[in-house]
This record gives C-alpha cells, sequence and structure tokens, in this order.
C-alpha cells in the first residue's frame, strides 16, 4: 500500500517528523516499509519570503545585477545577486538562504545554495525563478517564461520572512510503500495507519470536521426524484450491513486538482470526479464504495444475493464472466449490476452522460468475496480489504464522508440533491472482551510492564482497558475483531508498542543440545555424483494413467493444468524413465540420472493437525547404455551387478552397517505393484530381520515401503515396458527409501592410529552346494559375527572349483586382526579362527583342510 506523507498529516501532528523517520518507526511497529519515494519538488528550506529595497549594477558584469533584500523587519539587508531582468525595488520575492536546497532549472538536479563570491561580488542567497521552485510557469503572469517568482502580484501581499513552500502550488511529498499484513484489513487506509503512527509516537490521532451536516444544505429543500427507496439483503451472514443514498444534479467531469493529485499519488490512474471520490474515501478510511449510474438501474432496490449457475454479467473492466452460486452479486431486480465486493458491472457505471448515482457501502463476508474473486480470477483494492475484513462501524461513516465529496466537487453551483440514507441489515458489533495478565506478558516478554503503562499503549489504538491489578478487561474495537481474539494477540500489541528493542536479551534457563545437521542427503547426492550419476529434478505432477499409480491412494490435484498433471506421484521411476527416452531420442545413449525428492499418498486423517496426504523421501536413479569405459578395456553394457554395486557404494558413503541389511527376491504381488520391472532381475533391499514378506498380502507402491523392513529395490527394466516408453538401451533403476535409511546410519567413530601390528590370516572352506546354496554374503556375515572386535577387515581372495558344473568349491578369504593399543598372540589368532572354523562347520557344512 502506497501511504501519503502529506494525507497522513491531516490525521496525525508530524511537525518535527522526516517521513523517513515515520517509516522507521512504522517498521519498528511491525509495518514494514520497503521504500519511501518522493514526488513533486524536492525542495528545503529556508526558502522565505524577501523584499527588494535597492537594485544596483554588478560592477564587473553587463547582465547581473547586486540587491540589497530584506528577509526581517529591522534586520540588515542581504546583498544577493541576481541576472534576472524582472525584478524592481519593493516586489515581495522568494529568496533560498543559505543552506536551502533548491532545483537547477538547467538539469533538474537539486542545487544546493551557499554563500559565494559571484564576478567578485559576495552574494548571500539566491533569488528564485518558478522552475527553480518545481514551477512549470510563473501562475502570477503565465506570460513570464522566465524571472523570478514575484509574490506579491494580482493583490497578494505574503508576510515578509514567511517560509515560502506553503505558498507553492504544487508541494513535494514523500509516499511510504507499506507491506500490506494479510490480519489487518484496518490498516489498509491513511485512516488505519495514521492510527498506529499516532500510537508510536505517542501524539492524538486527529479527526478531521468534514462538516456531514452540510448535506442536507447542499440541494436546498429538494428531495431526490429518484424512486429507488430500499436495499434487500437476501442473507445476513453474506453481507451484514448495507447503506445506499441516491445523490441527484450531479456533474461527472475531471476529477478536482485535490482529489487528483492524492490519487495519482498513491499510483491510481484517474477516471473521472464520481469514480475518484469513491476511491479517494476508500483509500482513506479503508471502506471500499461503488456509484451506480441511477438512470440504468431499472428497479427501485438493489439486492444483494447469491448469484445463480446461468447467470452472466460484463464488468468495469469490459470482460464477460460467468458466475455461479458461490458468489455473491448485486441484483437490480433480475439483472447482476456487480459481484460484491470485487467488481461493478459495465452496464450500470458512471459515465459523463450520469446526472445521478446511487452510493454503495457495504459490508461483505470475506470469505465469500474471497471465493469470489478466487473463482472468476479476479482481484481488486475493493475484494483485497474487504477480504481481510472490514469493519461495519465505519461502514455509514465512510457512505457519508463520500457522499459530502461528491455533492462538494461533483455539482455546478453546489446543486446537488443529496438523499436520505438507505439502510439494511445492523452495523452494531458486540466489542470483544479479552482478559490480560500482568504475569503472561512477563513469562513471555521477559519485561515487567505496568497496568498504567499497558493502558497508555492500547488505548491509542482504540482499546478500553479496565482494571489495574494482574488482571486487566481489555474491550476490542470493532475494526480489531478479527485479529485480536486471545490474549497473545494484546500480549503482541504491547510487545510492539512498547518497542522490540525494549526487550532485554537474556540467556535461556534450560540447557538446548545442539541438533546434529543431517548430512544424508548430502552424503547421498555426493556418493551418485562420484559414481558418474546426474541429478535430474522432475515434475511431481503425473498422469492418471501413469504405470504403478494405486488410484484408490492417490492424491488428486484439485485444479490440474492439464491431463499430464492430474495426481501427485507415488514413485521417482517412472519420471526417470521418461527422462530418459528423452535424452534418447535426441542421440544421447549413455544416461545415468537419479533424482531425490517426495512421493505422496492418501491415508485417512488421524487429527485435526492431519492433511490427509503422506509424504515420503525417496531416492531413486536410472543407468542405461554403456558403462564408463576403462583404458584398454572394452565396452561393456549396463547389468545388474553394476545397478546393485550403486547401490552398495551409496549405503557405505551413508555409513550404514551392512549387517543388518539383507537382499531377497522381489515376491509376485510386489512385482505387480511395480510394473516397470523385470520379476526375475529384481532384488528388494530388506532389513536384516526374521519377517518374511506375505506372497497373499495385496501389495501397491505404499505398502511395499510400509513394511519396517523393506528399504528399497533394484532392477532391470522389463522389456516390453522399455520398449512402450522409447527406450533404445537396456536400463536398469533403483529406488530407497531415504527417511528409513537415515534410520540405519550409524555414527561414525574416529579412533587413534593403531600403535600395534597388523596380523593377517587366510582362512579356506570347502563346501558342498548340492542340497544348498552358499554364497559369500553368508560365509562373511557369520565370520564377522564370530571373529570379534579385533577383526579390522575380511575379504574374498578367491573362489575356486574343479570345473564350471562343479556344485564343490572351496572359498578363501583373507582377514586382518589389530588392536588399537596392545599386539595380539598367535594364541588369540588361532582361537578366534577355531571359534569361526566351527561356526562354518555347523551352520554351512563347511569342512577344512589341515
Amino acid at each position: 500500500m502506497k501511504l501519503s506523507f502529506d494525507w497522513l498529516s491531516e490525521f496525525v501532528d508530524l511537525s518535527g517528523l522526516t517521513a523517513h523517520q515515520v517509516a522507521e518507526k512504522l517498521t519498528m511497529g511491525a509495518f514494514e516499509v520497503e521504500e519511501v519515494t518522493i514526488i513533486g519538488p524536492d525542495l528545503e528550506g529556508p526558502i522565505v519570503v524577501g523584499e527588494i529595497l535597492e537594485i544596483h549594477q554588478h560592477p564587473n558584469a553587463d547582465k547581473i545585477r547586486l540587491t540589497k533584500t530584506r528577509i526581517k523587519e529591522g534586520d540588515e539587508p542581504l546583498d544577493i545577486v541576481c541576472g534576472a531582468g524582472n525584478i524592481e525595488v519593493g516586489q515581495l520575492i522568494p529568496v533560498a538562504l543559505p543552506g536551502a536546497k533548491v532545483i537547477n532549472r538547467h538539469d533538474g538536479s537539486a542545487l544546493l545554495i551557499k554563500a559565494s563570491a559571484i564576478r567578485g561580488v559576495k552574494s548571500n542567497g539566491m533569488l528564485c525563478s518558478p522552475p527553480e521552485l518545481g514551477i512549470a510557469k510563473n501562475i502570477q503572469d503565465p506570460s513570464q517564461d522566465e524571472g523570478i517568482w514575484i509574490l506579491n502580484k494580482n493583490g497578494n501581499k505574503p508576510i515578509l520572512g514567511s517560509d515560502v513552500l506553503p505558498l507553492l502550488p504544487t508541494k513535494a511529498d514523500y509516499i511510504l510503500h507499506v507491506e500490506p499484513r494479510s490480519n489487518r484489513g484496518d490498516a489498509l487506509s491513511v485512516m488505519g495507519l495514521a492510527r498506529e503512527v499516532a500510537a508510536l509516537f505517542g501524539r492524538p490521532l486527529k479527526k478531521p470536521d468534514w462538516s456531514l451536516s452540510e448535506l442536507t444544505k447542499t440541494g436546498g429543500d429538494k428531495k431526490p426524484s429518484s424512486k429507488f427507496s430500499q436495499a434487500i439483503v437476501e442473507n445476513d451472514s453474506d453481507c451484514p450491513y448495507i447503506t445506499l443514498r441516491v445523490i441527484e444534479g450531479i456533474k461527472v467531469a475531471p476529477s478536482h486538482p485535490a482529489i487528483a493529485t492524492r490519487i495519482e499519488a498513491i499510483g491510481m490512474r484517474t477516471v473521472n470526479n464520481v469514480v475518484d471520490i469513491t476511491n479517494y474515501v476508500m483509500h482513506e478510511l479503508g471502506q471500499p464504495l461503488h456509484a451506480y449510474d441511477a438512470r440504468l438501474l431499472k428497479s427501485d432496490n438493489l439486492a444483494v444475493r447469491r448469484a445463480t449457475n446461468t447467470e452472466i454479467i460484463t464488468t468495469i473492466d469490459g470482460k464477460e464472466r460467468k458466475l455461479n452460486s458461490e458468489m455473491l452479486a448485486i441484483a437490480d431486480d433480475d439483472i447482476i449490476v456487480g459481484v460484491a465486493g470485487v467488481m461493478g458491472g459495465k452496464d450500470s457505471e458512471i459515465s459523463d452522460q450520469s446526472t445521478s448515482l446511487v452510493l454503495e457501502a457495504a459490508c461483505f463476508a470475506p470469505a465469500v468475496v474471497r471465493r469470489g474473486s478466487r473463482l472468476l480470477g479476479l482481484s481488486s483494492d475493493a475484494s483485497l480489504r474487504f477480504e481481510r475484513g472490514i469493519d461495519p462501524a465505519s461502514v455509514r461513516h465512510a457512505a457519508e464522508r463520500a457522499a459530502y465529496l461528491i455533492a462538494k466537487y461533483c455539482s455546478p453551483e453546489g446543486h446537488a440533491v443529496v438523499g436520505p440514507l438507505i439502510e439494511a441489515g445492523s452495523n452494531l458489533i458486540k466489542p470483544g472482551q479479552v482478559t490480560l495478565r500482568s504475569s503472561q506478558i512477563k513469562r513471555i516478554l521477559g519485561l515487567e510492564i505496568s497496568p498504567e503503562r499497558i493502558k497508555d499503549l492500547l488505548t491509542p489504538l482504540g482499546f478500553t482497558v479496565k482494571g489495574a491489578g494482574e488482571t486487566i478487561e481489555v474491550s476490542v474495537p470493532s475494526f480489531r475483531k478479527e485479529d485480536v481474539k486471545r490474549e497473545i494477540d494484546l500480549i503482541e500489541e504491547v510487545c510492539r508498542l512498547n518497542g522490540y528493542d525494549a526487550i532485554i536479551p537474556s540467556m535461556p534457563a534450560a540447557t538446548m543440545a545442539v541438533a546434529r545437521p543431517d548430512d544424508s542427503l548430502d552424503l547421498a547426492k555426493n556418493a551418485l555424483i562420484g559414481m558418474g550419476l546426474s541429478e535430474a529434478w522432475l515434475s511431481s505432477l503425473v498422469p492418471e494413467d501413469q504405470a504403478g499409480i494405486d488410484k484408490q491412494l492417490a492424491v488428486e490435484v484439485l485444479n490440474p493444468l492439464s491431463k499430464d498433471h492430474q495426481l501427485m506421484r507415488q514413485s521417482l521411476v517412472p519420471g526417470l524413465i521418461n527422462a530418459c527416452s528423452y535424452n534418447q531420442d535426441r542421440g544421447r545413449k549413455d544416461v545415468w540420472l537419479f533424482e531425490y525428492g517426495r512421493v505422496y499418498f492418501k491415508e485417512q486423517q488421524k487429527d485435526a493437525k492431519s492433511t490427509g496426504v503422506r509424504e515420503d523421501n525417496h531416492l531413486a536413479a536410472l543407468v542405461s547404455g554403456q558403462r564408463f569405459k576403462a583404458v584398454n578395456q572394452p565396452t561393456q553394457a549396463v547389468d545388474y551387478s553394476l545397478a546393485k554395486g550403486l547401490v552398495e557404494n551409496l549405503l557405505s558413503a551413508l555409513n550404514i552397517d551392512e549387517r543388518k541389511l539383507a537382499w531377497r527376491s522381489i515376491t509376485e504381488n510386489e512385482s505387480a505393484a511395480l510394473p516397470w520391472l523385470h520379476p526375475y532381475r529384481t532384488a528388494v533391499l530388506t532389513l536384516n530381520r526374521p519377517a518374511k514378506p506375505n506372497a497373499n498380502k495385496e501389495t501397491n507402491a505404499r505398502s511395499l515401503f510400509e513394511s519396517n523392513i523393506i528399504l528399497g529395490y533394484v532392477g532391470e527394466l522389463h522389456p516390453r515396458f522399455a520398449d512402450s516408453k522409447g527406450l533404445r538401451e537396456k536400463a536398469l533403476v533403483f529406488e530407497l527409501d531415504i527417511d528409513r535409511l537415515k534410520k540405519e546410519r550409524k555414527q561414525k567413530k574416529f579412533s587413534g592410529i593403531a600403535t600395534s601390528p597388523e596380523i593377517v590370516r587366510d582362512i579356506t572352506a570347502d563346501f558342498d552346494a548340492t542340497d544348498k546354496d552358499v554364497s559369500y554374503e553368508q560365509v562373511s556375515k557369520l565370520i564377522l559375527k564370530m571373529a570379534g572386535s579385533n577383526l579390522r577387515t575380511s575379504e574374498l581372495v578367491s573362489v575356486y572349483k574343479t570345473s564350471a558344473e562343479s556344485k564343490k568349491f572351496s572359498m578363501t578369504c583373507r582377514l586382518t586382526f589389530q588392536h588399537p593399543s596392545e599386539t595380539l598372540t598367535n594364541e588369540e589368532i588361532d582361537k578366534v579362527l577355531t571359534t569361526i572354523r566351527e561356526s562354518l562347520s555347523r551352520d554351512l557344512a563347511a569342512s577344512f583342510r589341515l
């Protein structure tokens, strides 16, 4: 909102204050002023009225004269050099004294006046011409395009030594750009912000006398001839109060300069005198108004009612708009003449031919106006205010103010006929009552504020404060009923008016543990980037027919922009597949992508805070094409082992203990939930727990990750699915529940460099896999389990078979032992190796050679 400093001064005494001081105070009072701009001439005093006593030729120049100018009775006249040809003895002229700032008439820049020598003669100021004071032409004599501004022409005689700035036809004004607050509809006006400024500076709020009683005299004893006589409200909850008034004998013309100047200063476009006055009052008092051409209204009433689904209106911006029953309308019989609180209709707007009008001022329900504005895609200055809440008590006052201005400025020779006020509903609002406790102020703000001080702070804002002890009863004014409802709201008011800088910093009483930053995402991304993948950012919105979508759990978009954006995604993989196809269509065969993002599922609302939508963080990747080529090595296509290796490296980067994890085959139901995967080339990553998947239980994209055991999956795209998406190369994918993986991370522990030597031993075991398969994973887990804390590493050295078809094989593992500070003995190592051999023999039927 743009606030005129000059306009503000009508409501608050701003003497001794600059616009920047007011802006700073408003900002500290929770009304952020984004910038302060100046309009009109940027002048600074002292610029006073002076009288020319003598004029002499300059001794060193032909075209310059030396004047003796008096600026105060009884003072010595000043020597001032002047080059203008229109000066005469006895003239009263504006004199800029040293320290004043005027306008350089040559380039429009600021010109600081100093006492200086001109051609060898000292000049103690400057006699000012109209351009140097921001005046385009000499208003006293339009024929004078050049020369000093003569102040005592045409019978004028300003006081010698008085300030010239108030005499200027165009005054400089500062515009404060105030950021509107969503909960403060009352502050979207000059009056509302003036109330804040008055309270912040401790100055009284002025209520200008607008002589509203004069309304009954402007048209003499005449009464309006219009038959218009009634306002009808269909539902009081939609419109608690409305006023109408007929005004006849008006002439539509350009606005009076007093109105137009301020309208333009705040960035609004002037239309005509009537419309500008309604905008003027809206900005001044915060109450939107609308004027209808009375000649174009057919019935004797205006009704506030819900529109029907078949009604259409052409608004004043010239656009035809379809209405529905969720919108509030102003109706002239069966004709819609306005969308209540948003915009009026084209067919009843004020034009140059208008001679009589119906002035409307009302209070509409914020929710209804907001809904109508959103559905129409139409916002206005009026809807902005109605959506934040209008004070019903101010409606009549604004209606009277607008009627007075229309009668004053829109009536030829003051012959306007102003009709009586027509009302419907009630503007009486019961003041809200809030109890304020001093102990709560102390607890929340840490300040001891006396009841007397609280009263002094709240009273200027319109609150009524009663009580002087621990408990204070506060009556809330009607214009603050929307945002002050609880004790904490009043504490906020006390805090900002008392000053945020008055709060004394103090250390918290309780000890606070420093939260450990979660670096899981950064570690995961860096690991994948280091392995050659590129991060993708894909849309969370997907089409309704996307593969793998469970429609029962799908989160629908209320107003989708297209058919491709109807639902929220349930997996990251389909988006990566589409990205891969897009890249391969454009000649890029090798596509290695990953994405971190959210997936969405509908769920039952557990409480009032629940949104009914569950959001999980997933990490997914796709690799397609060739492996990265090594020097002197043939290229190879990506395969399952590569994809699984990527996952294992990722888990290692996250410092997740591999002993907690296990891989298993995907079940039939899980495969059905993930139709893009090859059922026999996919593995599921789980926690190493005894629970097994229930093959009979129905599975979907959400339940796949709902188990406390399942962490994700890795697999190859099914060839048929890949072909349907236009993929030209084999592709593998994985998707992990990053939130669950975070829970399995173990904190890294750092220890000093061991001072004892390492002991390396190889252990070779023979296995017979005729009846039961044996893998290195099983062997490794048993070794890690039985070796104890001194085992540093376990590596697979070799697997030996006599033939490829043989079910018998031997496996050699190399174990490294080391104690942090002591030297391990051979006996200790032999004892551990014996325990490992016994465990392998017992659990995996291993045999050992001597």
